[in-house]
């Protein structure tokens, strides 16, 4: 990655004052990932899934039947 470009006065922040708006923050994080997700090549796509499935961990698994939806063409 030669082109790293430093963000000057960069700002986040994160809502968090009850449980819905936590969930809203996830859920937009979810779908910024897969928006990234859809501009990979599909091997890297496919390897990614593997990764999230090779766990037997219940929340990755959800998160890649998610992120499966990206992949559509």
């Amino acid at each position: 990655m030669a082109d790293i470009h430093h963000i000057e006065n960069l700002k986040l922040g994160t809502n968090c004052n009850d449980v819905k708006d936590v969930a809203t923050e996830v859920t937009a994080m979810k779908l910024a990932l897969g928006l990234l997700f859809a501009r990979l090549p599909d091997a890297d796509k496919n390897q990614f899934l593997i990764e999230l499935t090779q766990y037997d961990f219940p929340p990755f698994e959800k998160l890649a039947t998610e992120l499966k939806q990206f992949a559509q063409k």
